[in-house]
């Protein structure tokens, strides 16, 4: 809930009242279009998923294949 307010505060969730959110829902299907998503964000049936940073893994996730 307190990203809400910092979300708000940069621009991202003003759309309409009814159904706000759309510039951030946009700029996360485009991240997602792009393969550049954090780990911590998914879309799960339309619904996008923002877990909480301290559930990010501690080390990074190394590409198995980006030595081929």
């Amino acid at each position: 809930m307190e990203a809400n307010r910092e979300l708000a505060r940069a621009g991202l969730l003003d759309d309409s009242l009814p159904n706000p959110g759309k510039p951030l829902r946009m700029l996360l299907a485009g991240l997602r279009d792009a393969n550049l998503l954090p780990q911590n964000i998914r879309q799960i049936y339309g619904t996008w998923v923002i877990r909480l940073s301290t559930t990010i893994a501690k080390c990074p996730l190394v590409n198995q294949f980006q030595y081929c």
